[in-house]
């Protein structure tokens, strides 16, 4: 009889023992867990002013290299307006004279055009 007393009294000692070292070790756990998480915050805490400065640089770099071939954009674009300078300087008079590109250019047999009686 004494054995079933005895069993009684250790067994819920010996569960509670078992479930507190369980949760110790749960709390140690999740402790590594946090400490390495803070490991990674601190990281990229001290990543944050080494990224800033080089995206300050590779903006001051960008806007240099925009400076320097803004020249070479604009001869281009001269160079491509040169090909078809006629054209457009035909279209610009066209717009200021009022005729927007509806009129087909004029045949260059036919000699100067006159322009309209008032």
């Amino acid at each position: 009889m004494l054995g079933v007393a005895e069993r009684n009294v250790t067994e819920p000692l010996v569960r509670t023992e078992e479930e507190m070292l369980d949760a110790a070790d749960a709390l140690r756990r999740a402790s590594q867990s946090i400490e390495r998480h803070v490991e990674v915050i601190e990281g990229l805490a001290t990543s944050i002013d080494p990224l800033r400065d080089s995206v300050n640089n590779l903006t001051t770099t960008m806007n240099a290299l925009v400076e320097v071939l803004a020249p070479l954009a604009a001869a281009e674009r001269g160079m491509h307006s040169a090909e078809h300078g006629v054209e457009h300087v035909e279209r610009g008079i066209g717009h200021i004279f009022g005729r927007h590109g509806h009129d087909k250019p004029a045949d260059a047999s036919a000699g100067p055009v006159e322009p309209p009686a008032e």
